[in-house]
């Protein structure tokens, strides 16, 4: 039946409001519709008690099973469209907020590294005067915005006083004069004490000049910061915000760097009480810091940014306010709670030693504006879908008609979706290879690169190695032979690790080829342990070695076989504390494989992070301070290695209890019968070369 006869048939209550209707269906808008809402609600009601009256019980039972189907489909349809709405908006939002608080930990990291690289500069400048600090301090901070100001402290003993005051004077400081904060906020002459801490170089200067000769030592908040990165020998922060910043939500926040007498911070308090020679300060507006991340975000806009302070209080947690542009006007921030509730993210990052929370929400409705509403819309349609599939089990062969058209229209667009997931995928597979073209030219370029570095690298090692050895003649001082010995050690390492990457990259580009010998695996097992017995000794391990001198020989590439065992060895000696055991062992099992282990009671791996240790330049711990150095490179070259030996590696580790590394080669690379009668030959090193070797396998 059509649309417009059922209106008819329901609208039509006399003639003359008959002929209304049919001028008002016309128009055909919304308003008519509503006219006829309560006249169609009562025809359908005497619609269907005629049906039940005069339609058999199995045609009726049918017209209910399609009505509670669709009943269900509307409910189910809605509460999947409501779930899959708020996974999708979860996605949406996790992935910017994530590259946000990312951006905004590395431009933390980059502000503090500033006042860090002033204490190394100070370190290693012998001419520190006040334009040299000017010169080196002014060409960074014009690239970091979140830096107000740094200040050099120096420690200045009581009777040294006066000759700081000329100093400055004659650096062009005419007024300088070392000066405190009386109780009523005026500025005085400082009284006299046994040390003081005053302010003595500052940048940018113009705007801080009024703070030159402060003697931080009578301000107890400031001394205890400064007294707290003496002792412990760390950057400490300190929370220094005016009541006017505060209310412009630009907190500030001082950090504290101790200068010693060299860049090694003692080892006692005493030490570093004696040691001292200033701090560098840095005022940072935390304002300015978060803005100057801005820039490098490209995620949507409407995300709000908190950042929450973990060493105050817990109602005065929060540092910055960063409302989202999208916001009409300023809110007011929530509390730490009401942040990190419902669809957020927070990320805990260490400012100095301070604990920060950055904390980054949605604004409301930006993500979850569909989720509300969408399924509602959903199951008002599969409504309305219900109501019409119970018509059309009334209705005549037309409307089937219409269902057919229908289903052949659905049909055509499914194979429109599926001519187009083809296309799609043949795009995919273009993108694919190109990737691994691109892979590929990366490979050859690194052993490029790797080859044209390792020439003038062994020119380098080779002169400090002469200069070191005094071949030619004493060369005077005695650090400038330790600087050579430096530049050989540093050399060498840096040669290892070329020669890493320049293996890893001929195996990833194919082009890498064994020289084949007949290899005995014993003398290159002594070898390896001449080289890192120095490491193990100094490591206080016991070395188990359980590798027969009888061991049949090998066909096998010996320089590659000594990489292996030397990068075994090294990662066990590296990864295992004090006291513990490493016990090598070599035989041929019952299958007639050589097989080959390393076994460790170190600190573990532990299961998740197994396939992270095999790929290249991954690390477990792949942070800054990590307490163990190293690429990455050891334990996926040595894999490669081995599969190029036709072999297999097998890693099995249970963290905090040690680790055992495998190694099989099959049948075909052992080689049976008798042994040539020949002298195994000692290399002798001296101390210097073994540590330089142990040092660099030890990566």
């Amino acid at each position: 039946m059509k649309l417009q006869e059922l209106l008819k048939r329901w609208g039509k209550k006399s003639p003359e409001s008959s002929t209304e209707n049919e001028g008002l269906l016309d128009k055909f808008d919304l308003k008519v519709l509503r006219g006829f809402g309560s006249r169609a609600i009562r025809h359908i009601v005497q619609d269907i008690r005629n049906y039940r009256t005069g339609t058999p019980l199995r045609e009726q039972f049918l017209t209910a099973m399609v009505l509670a189907f669709g009943l269900m489909v509307a409910t189910g349809g809605g509460l999947t469209i409501k779930n899959l709405l708020r996974t999708a908006a979860q996605s949406e939002f996790e992935r910017p907020a994530a590259e946000f608080t990312a951006i905004l930990s590395d431009e933390f990291n980059r502000h503090l590294d500033v006042v860090k690289s002033v204490s190394v500069w100070f370190n290693n400048t012998e001419s520190n005067d006040r334009w040299s600090f000017q010169k080196f301090v002014g060409e960074s901070l014009a690239d970091y915005p979140g830096i107000r100001a740094l200040e050099w402290i120096p420690v200045v003993p009581g009777h040294q006083r006066k000759a700081f005051e000329r100093r400055a004077r004659k650096d062009g400081l005419f007024d300088f004069r070392f000066t405190e904060t009386d109780g009523s906020g005026q500025i005085v002459e400082a009284a006299k004490r046994d040390f003081y801490l005053p302010i003595f170089y500052v940048e940018p200067f113009k705007g801080s000049n009024n703070a030159l000769g402060t003697d931080l030592g009578a301000d107890p908040s400031a001394l205890a910061a400064l007294e707290r990165a003496r002792n412990e020998g760390i950057t400490v922060a300190d929370r220094a915000a005016s009541r006017s910043a505060e209310a412009q939500n630009m907190a500030q926040v001082v950090v504290v760097q101790p200068v010693y007498q060299s860049e090694f911070v003692p080892f006692t308090i005493a030490e570093r009480r004696q040691k001292l020679i200033g701090y560098v300060r840095g005022v940072f507006q935390v304002g300015n810091l978060i803005e100057a991340a801005l820039p490098g975000l490209t995620a949507p806009p409407g995300l709000d940014i908190y950042l929450f302070d973990h060493s105050a209080k817990l109602n005065n947690r929060l540092i910055y306010f960063h409302p989202s542009p999208l916001r009409r006007s300023v809110p007011n921030p929530l509390s730490e709670r009401s942040a990190n509730q419902g669809l957020s993210i927070s990320k805990l990052y260490i400012f100095a030693d301070w604990r920060w929370s950055i904390v980054v929400k949605p604004v409301p409705s930006h993500f979850t504006q569909n989720i509300d509403s969408a399924p509602w819309v959903f199951v008002a349609l599969a409504i309305m879908l219900t109501a019409l599939l119970v018509q059309l089990l009334v209705s005549s062969q037309t409307r089937t008609r219409e269902i057919e058209l229908s289903v052949n229209e659905r049909t055509s667009a499914l194979q429109s979706e599926i001519a187009e997931r083809k296309r799609v995928e043949k795009e995919l597979r273009a993108s694919k290879e190109q990737a691994e073209i691109a892979n590929r030219a990366k490979s050859e370029f690194l052993a490029m690169m790797s080859h044209e570095l390792r020439t003038p690298l062994n020119a380098v090692i080779g002169f400090a190695e002469v200069m070191s050895e005094e071949f030619f003649g004493p060369i005077g001082s005695e650090k400038y032979r330790q600087y050579a010995e430096d530049i050989h050690m540093s050399g060498t390492h840096l040669l290892s690790l070329i020669n890493d990457i320049l293996d890893l990259s001929k195996i990833e580009a194919n082009q890498f080829e064994l020289n084949d010998d007949i290899v005995d695996i014993a003398e290159i097992w002594h070898a390896v342990r001449s080289i890192l017995q120095d490491n193990v000794a100094a490591a206080e391990l016991d070395l188990k070695d359980e590798v027969p001198e009888n061991l049949p020989r090998l066909r096998a590439d010996s320089r590659a076989f000594r990489q292996i065992l030397i990068n075994l060895l090294s990662n066990a000696v590296k990864f295992t504390p004090e006291g513990g055991r490493i016990t090598v062992k070599a035989e041929i099992n019952n299958q007639g494989c050589f097989v080959l282990s390393v076994e460790d009671t170190g600190i573990g791996i532990s299961e998740q992070d197994l396939k992270a240790v095999l790929q290249p330049f991954k690390q477990v711990d792949s942070s800054l301070a990590r307490k163990y150095e190293g690429t990455g490179l050891g334990l996926p070259l040595t894999q490669r290695l081995v599969e190029m030996h036709q072999g297999r590696m097998q890693i099995r580790s249970t963290l905090g209890s040690g680790t055992n590394v495998e190694i099989t080669l099959e049948p075909n690379r052992v080689i049976e019968g008798p042994r040539p009668d020949k002298k195994r030959k000692s290399k002798t090193r001296t101390r210097r070369i073994a540590a330089t070797q142990t040092r660099v396998a030890a990566r």
